[in-house]
């Protein structure tokens, strides 16, 4: 009897879970319908509105936001000039060629979906790559003009993590003489860790912002915005 008892408790335990995903199962067209309709909803105050409009809504927010910062850092420099804050006159240079085409390099491309949709929203044209051969590809096969190139500092290339790919690619693009300017966004420990190297192997910059990327970018050729 205990014998029956214990197979009848470990049959019970395994009921929920087996019934759980029979209805999952059976459910699956109606969920995946409203997965493709984007039909879920999120509490926003007293409202309900959908995930994408709620995505739809914060994207406008930040990029209103990082405009903003921007013609702020702008008048900042405009009063420090009118002052004579400025230390000197420094000789002025040649105008950067305007960045019409990004080559964005990241294994997770995902994590920088507000950054790029930013970037087409100025009428930039973003390529994705996610390593480095695959962005040296497109650096070396002379199809793409491409004006500025954008990269983490980790990747998972050929199966191994590489905590410094994004100097190898930056060494391998100087070496391969391309001169388009070299930004690496990455996470501030990542940004602090490397920020010297970065600028040694001829880097254009380094930041954990995405406003103080969108800048780097303004003053090595300009999005058309502020």
């Amino acid at each position: 009897m205990d014998a029956i008892a214990t197979i009848l408790d470990a049959l019970s335990k395994l009921a929920w879970p087996i019934l759980v995903a029979v209805i999952l199962w059976k459910l699956y067209p109606s969920i995946r319908g409203i997965i493709d309709s984007r039909g879920f909803t999120v509490k926003v105050g007293e409202m309900e509105v959908t995930v994408q409009e709620a995505s739809d809504q914060l994207r406008t927010q930040v990029e209103d936001l990082q405009e903003k910062v921007s013609g702020l850092r702008l008048q900042v420099e405009g009063a420090q000039a009118a002052t004579g804050l400025t230390l000197a006159a420094e000789p002025r240079e040649p105008e950067p060629k305007p960045i019409k085409r990004v080559l964005w390099v990241d294994d997770n491309p995902e994590n920088n979906a507000f950054e790029i949709a930013k970037l087409r929203d100025d009428d930039l044209q973003v390529v994705q790559a996610t390593s480095t051969d695959e962005a040296m590809g497109i650096l070396l096969s002379g199809r793409l003009e491409v004006d500025a190139i954008i990269s983490d500092m980790g990747r998972r290339e050929q199966g191994k993590n590489q905590p410094e790919a994004g100097l190898t690619l930056i060494q391998e693009a100087r070496g391969a003489d391309i001169q388009a300017p070299i930004f690496i966004y990455a996470s501030p420990r990542a940004v602090a860790r490397y920020r010297d190297e970065i600028r040694e192997a001829g880097g254009s910059g380094a930041t954990a912002s995405p406003i103080e990327l969108f800048e780097l970018i303004r003053t090595h050729g300009g999005t058309g915005s502020p």
